[in-house]
């Protein structure tokens, strides 16, 4: 076996998320690059090559569906005529491995500055992976990027590493997903997983309430501020007085538009919205201050009791909700209620115990605090790991893939290129369990 541990050759970590991909070296305590997981592109014409990018674009070569790709910072946040938008990828898995490669290309290659045919890379995944994720993957790190070295490494396993536990009952809260992991001694206990799009509920109901007029205003517009030509300072909570840049709303995509819709609502979410620590009170709601926000239009208003309904979602539905959205994603307390009946009886104290809240979803004020008192009606001695740090929170995963790829012991973990050339993809299902 090749050594490759991360005391001898410095590898790298690449955690994709729905809302960005983080690059970094093993051993790091943040990552190198962060480029958003969304990308803009121009639709490919039938039985056409892709047209070479700009510099600041990824590199994309090859027949494609996509005549050009934007991606980076300055990739679909810039507004561009007839411009669509994706994500590749659906419910925390990757879906479309074509913009894939282009994306870490720009991470590791364009941003980190780096040969990833001189690094072991490690990747990370969700618990929920398919094995022909797992293996396309491997394929792409060997195949395309000449890797010396690949190991990839499930997220739940990483999270509890990051703070530093080896059995960890993992709550990750992202863009899209939410999802309980139970872990012992290193592993994933896979009948107590669960998973469920909670995270879109909970955007759907905050839009709702900026949309929707109420006794106090009108619906608000969320149009993005590349298509407002200029406003008018205006009081709080009165009309907006503005004027839209009609050359641009003839040629914008309805991708592009409902892409930055969602950012704009995710936005609003950060900035203003909470979550009540001892559960719904309307007293309590209309007791706290409100927060003021102002929209790309110019509108402002302040938000007071509904800034803590949208967080309210994740912790509860009201009967009325789910007699009539029977299908409806499941809240934290009864994921958390779900996985532990299917953990073994003298596992649910451990896990318990040491419960960790990962995930930028989970940054709502109050989130941890709801969350503890949540789960103390059920189990006395409940212990929550959560990092008050934004970064740590948010990068949880590509954290403890850094921890994890430094240790001189996980050298022999490593699948080698020579490994890869004699077995294939069976050795990926072997190795990384």
């Amino acid at each position: 076996m090749v050594n490759y541990g991360g005391d001898e050759v410095s590898a790298l970590v690449v955690d994709i998320g729905t809302s960005s991909v983080r690059a970094g070296y093993a051993g790091d305590d943040t990552p190198k690059a962060v480029i958003p997981t969304t990308f803009g592109y121009h639709k490919a014409a039938p039985d056409a090559d892709a047209a070479m990018p700009d510099a600041e674009d990824s590199m994309q070569s090859g027949p494609t569906k996509f005549s050009k790709m934007y991606i980076g910072q300055y990739g679909p946040t810039v507004w561009r005529e007839g411009m669509e938008v994706a994500n590749p990828l659906n419910e925390g898995i990757i879906h479309d491995f074509e913009p894939i490669s282009a994306l870490m290309r720009h991470a590791i290659v364009d941003v980190m500055r780096c040969n990833p045919s001189e690094h072991p890379i490690l990747v990370t995944e969700p618990a929920w992976n398919t094995p022909a994720n797992r293996e396309r993957m491997a394929e792409i790190m060997f195949e395309e990027f000449q890797v010396p070295a690949f190991y990839i490494a499930n997220t739940g396993v990483l999270n509890a590493f990051a703070a530093g536990k080896g059995s960890a009952l993992v709550i990750d809260v992202g863009q899209t997903m939410a999802s309980v992991t139970p872990i012992v001694d290193g592993f994933v206990l896979r009948k107590g997983l669960v998973y469920s799009a909670l995270p879109k509920l909970v955007h759907a109901h905050a839009r709702h309430i900026l949309v929707s007029p109420n006794a106090h205003r009108r619906g608000i517009d969320l149009y993005p501020h590349q298509l407002v030509s200029n406003k008018m300072p205006v009081e709080v909570g009165t009309p907006p007085r503005f004027t839209l840049r009609e050359d641009r709303v003839k040629g914008t995509t309805e991708s592009w538009r409902t892409w930055y819709e969602t950012r704009e609502v995710d936005e609003w979410i950060q900035s203003v919205a909470g979550v009540l620590e001892q559960g719904w009170n309307d007293q309590v709601a209309a007791s706290r201050p409100p927060r003021q926000y102002e929209f790309p239009t110019g509108f402002n208003s302040w938000f007071a009791q509904e800034r803590f309904s949208v967080g309210e979602q994740f912790f509860w539905h009201s009967p009325q909700l789910l007699a009539s959205n029977p299908g409806l994603p499941k809240t934290i307390p009864a994921l958390i209620t779900e996985s532990l009946r299917a953990c073994d009886p003298e596992l649910r104290q451990v896990l318990v115990g040491n419960v960790v809240l990962t995930g930028g979803g989970s940054l709502f004020a109050g989130f941890g605090d709801r969350l503890s008192s949540e789960l103390a009606r059920s189990f006395p001695h409940v212990k929550i790991h959560a990092p008050g740090n934004p970064v740590e929170r948010r990068y949880g995963g590509w954290l403890g893939g850094s921890v994890l790829g430094s240790l001189g012991t996980f050298h022999q973990l490593w699948i080698s290129k020579e490994e890869w050339m004699e077995h294939g993809k069976a050795i990926v299902g072997q190795r990384c369990k």
